[in-house]
């Protein structure tokens, strides 16, 4: 993904104790917004590129949707095509513009030339020479003046009268972008059958999605993980449910955090959708249709009042060396967790915060008060008092092999425990 600044752009400092760390907030924010320029004017239709945010919330975006009406396919894959021809002929001429060079002229020096031939031409090939000092690489680097005025000109020749679709299919169109990954009125196989339809309408394009992703700012990798214990949800009014269950299978996309709060922060996303399985690679139909198959939707998990222990361990396990003394070079200590409520802005899609940390880096953390062992377990397990309310406190369990079952199913009883005693009034914060 693209991001405003870099963490350690951010002004930060900790307190004397070392307990809490301060950040600019409003530096973050500023660094954040600072690029965006509301004073330019840009082409009102998306040529060659795709609007980046889609579904149910604004992370919902791993895979845009494939499935478009097809004067936005034209304008998506043909202009993208006459956008690298105008790379192509400014790269034609500059090439002739540098020919006139010395065969050895460095960058600075080809800057310094170009700027002496540039009084009284308007040259757009030799304006990016004058910036850049060499050959231009992409459609990025052309001026938004030049590319607004050539993306206006590239939509008005795609230009075609577009016709009427029927009600079921704008609406199953509709659907399809803001709830990827999801059946159609939670029907299954309406859903296919809608699917059919739109194959065959002249009307409505679906788009490979390989071809997609060329599209996509926002790139993931994914650790696949078998569940070992259930997933509890405590509904506004009810019994607690179960979501997942021990052996189904899940997936964790990491992606980077574009609004970083710690180092190397990234996002864990829940699964589901569509799949990442080694077992169907690109061009297979169960990869190329992605999110319109709808597979294992229910993966596709909320993030508020689903505080998932066992997604938290399992991502921190997949981030970290097995042991520090023998870890490969590159792999360092990762922290992961799930944000509570209070501190979590985005409820409809699952994610744990990871960043590359460890518990030096929170010495609250490090904090003992009377650490038991216990065998069944494998590990420590201790009750830390961190203030004077009777509930300022934390549990700590300290092991080896976190992510085993009876570590698991001793935190996920012990949340369900404080789900049936306190309902929604509890809240969870949970880091590994």
């Amino acid at each position: 993904g693209h991001s405003g600044y870099l963490f350690q752009d951010i002004p930060q400092q900790r307190s004397e104790d070392g307990f809490v760390r301060v950040l600019d907030g409003e530096a973050r924010a500023r660094l954040y917004t600072g690029s965006k320029s509301a004073s330019r004017r840009k082409c009102l239709a998306l040529v060659g590129r795709m609007q980046q945010t889609t579904g149910e919330s604004p992370i919902d975006n791993l895979q845009l949707p494939n499935l478009m009406r097809r004067k936005d396919a034209l304008l998506l894959t043909v202009g993208h095509r006459i956008q690298q021809f105008f790379v192509w002929a400014l790269r034609w001429k500059q090439r002739r513009i540098m020919a006139r060079f010395p065969s050895e002229c460095h960058q600075a020096a080809v800057k310094a030339r170009a700027r002496a031939m540039e009084e009284g031409n308007d040259s757009v090939a030799l304006k990016l020479l004058v910036e850049h000092g060499c050959l231009v690489e992409s459609y990025g680097q052309v001026p938004q003046a030049i590319r607004t005025q050539a993306d206006e000109f590239i939509a008005e020749c795609l230009q075609r009268p577009e016709g009427e679709l029927d009600e079921e299919l704008a609406d199953f169109l509709k659907h399809c972008q803001i709830s990827p990954g999801r059946p159609y009125k939670a029907d299954r196989v309406g859903h296919k059958l809608l699917l059919l339809k739109a194959l065959r309408s002249p009307e409505l394009r679906v788009m490979w999605r390989s071809d997609v992703e060329a599209f996509t700012q926002h790139r993931y990798i994914t650790g696949t993980w078998t569940r070992r214990a259930p997933l509890y949800y405590l509904p506004d009014d009810g019994e607690c449910v179960v979501l997942r269950r021990p052996g189904d299978e899940e997936s964790s996309r990491f992606r980077k955090n574009i609004f970083a709060y710690a180092e190397s922060h990234g996002l864990g996303q829940s699964g589901g959708g569509w799949t990442d399985s080694s077992h169907w690679p690109a061009g297979s139909l169960m990869y190329e249709l992605g999110s319109l198959l709808c597979i294992d939707d229910a993966a596709k998990l909320p993030n508020h009042f689903v505080t998932d222990i066992e997604k938290i361990v399992q991502d921190c396990v997949l981030l970290c060396p097995d042991g520090v003394a023998d870890a490969l070079p590159g792999e360092v200590l990762h922290d992961a967790g799930q944000n509570p409520i209070v501190a979590s802005s985005i409820g409809k899609s699952q994610h744990t915060q990871v960043s590359k940390a460890s518990v030096e880096d929170f010495p609250l953390m490090k904090q003992q008060q009377s650490p038991r062992w216990c065998s069944k377990l494998d590990a420590f397990v201790d009750i830390v008092q961190v203030g004077k309310d009777e509930d300022a406190f934390f549990v700590c369990v300290r092991t080896r092999t976190p992510n085993s079952k009876p570590v698991l199913d001793f935190l996920v009883q012990l949340r369900l425990e404080y789900l049936r005693s306190f309902g929604r009034a509890v809240d969870f914060n949970c880091t590994c």
